[in-house]
């Protein structure tokens, strides 16, 4: 008699090999739910996490509002920002607004993810440790303060390599793929056991691969030296000496735990444009330096490593990234979905835009990118 399966039989069958997958897999990859649920980052993200505050001082220092007026964009650039939902376009002028404008949500009190621009405040931390001796030299191994490395070769990295992107490891970019190790520190719960994950591929110091991993180890350090969080070592050394209007919030990977330092630093339009007016007066805030100016000076110079291509790069400095133009050199921050402090010193403006959505690449910078440094290099 011819053998025949239980239809029954096999869909149980079936069905618990799916849930002992489904199990072995949130095991290894606990992140996976929360991936799935969200599906990609926005902009409103703290409100999903768990944050620490970033204090301001007791007592703020408001912009004024500028009697001279910048003009709004043109309309091919009005219609671009407006089809990549702005939500805050502002500009100031020798450190007075010339122009501001929210909407899709925004507005002067709101606060907005900053996505890869914490990466540009983490690097303005490295500079003040540097100053006042916590770390003695970016020439330094990290080795020198992660010990979990001291016996590897990856405490051959400098601390120079990680602000120039040129660590050398193994970390995958994705930001789509729910499986790789950007989307596990996103929504992970362990930042610190993911971002040790990461072994090194190539020589240290060689070749330019922009990956969010040696961000968070800069921020790791940086927690070590100081021995403090990174949101108390921001509020005390940065946050609160730049006469922010409202405090900051930081977003962290569990209650009570650690920064994503390589994202996730909110804060408003308004004092976005305070970070971008510190770097435009090389460091200094109202005549107090608060950043070394030679610092300042190399972090927004192109380090011309070697990219992929084996093109010296031209567009990276220490964690900010560099336009070449016409008329020099102006330095930005930038965050995955087109949030951006561009510092312009040819006309001694500040331009901040911040949004949910980026128009496309060209030459290593988006085209809304373009397009905003167009505007504050025209005089009128």
């Amino acid at each position: 008699m011819a053998f025949e399966l239980d239809k029954r039989q096999v869909k149980l069958g079936v069905s618990g090999s799916l849930i002992v997958f489904g199990l072995v897999l949130l095991s290894l990859k606990p992140h996976l739910p929360a991936a799935i649920l969200y599906n990609f980052a926005s902009i409103d993200d703290h409100q999903i996490f768990f944050n620490r505050i970033v204090k301001r001082a007791p007592v703020s220092d408001p912009f004024l509002v500028s009697e001279i007026k910048k003009k709004p964009p043109n309309h091919e650039t009005r219609a671009l920002l407006q089809d990549l939902d702005t939500t805050a376009l502002l500009m100031l002028q020798e450190g007075k607004i010339a122009f501001e404008e929210y909407g899709g949500g925004g507005g002067r009190d709101v606060l907005s993810g900053s996505f890869s621009m914490a990466k540009s405040v983490v690097a303005m931390l490295v500079g003040i440790a540097l100053q006042e001796g916590r770390i003695k030299s970016i020439e330094e191994p990290i080795a020198h303060y992660l010990p979990e490395w001291a016996e590897r070769d990856e405490g051959r990295i400098r601390i120079r390599d990680l602000l120039t992107m040129t660590a050398g490891l193994d970390w995958n970019e994705s930001y789509i793929n729910p499986f790789s190790i950007t989307t596990e520190a996103y929504y992970g719960s362990n930042l610190l056991a993911t971002v040790f994950k990461q072994r090194r591929i190539q020589e240290p110091g060689a070749v330019f691969s922009y990956q969010s991993g040696t961000t968070q180890l800069l921020g790791t350090v940086l927690s070590r030296v100081t021995n403090q969080t990174l949101s108390e070592f921001a509020s005390q050394k940065l946050w609160s000496r730049i006469g922010t209007e409202r405090d900051a919030i930081w977003s962290l990977d569990h209650d009570d735990g650690m920064e994503k330092a390589y994202c996730c630093f909110n804060a408003t339009a308004r004092d976005f444009a305070r970070i971008g007016e510190l770097v435009l007066n090389q460091g200094r805030w109202r005549g107090a330096n608060v950043l070394d100016p030679g610092y300042v000076s190399e972090m927004v110079k192109p380090h011309r490593i070697l990219n992929h291509d084996g093109v010296g790069v031209d567009y990276y400095g220490y964690q900010w990234w560099i336009l070449q133009t016409p008329k020099g050199e102006v330095p930005y921050a930038r965050g995955i979905l087109g949030q951006y402090v561009v510092v312009l010193p040819q006309t001694r403006r500040v331009i901040v835009r911040l949004g949910r959505k980026t128009g496309e690449r060209v030459d290593h910078h988006p085209v809304e990118l373009r397009a905003l440094v167009e505007w504050g290099l025209s005089e009128s």
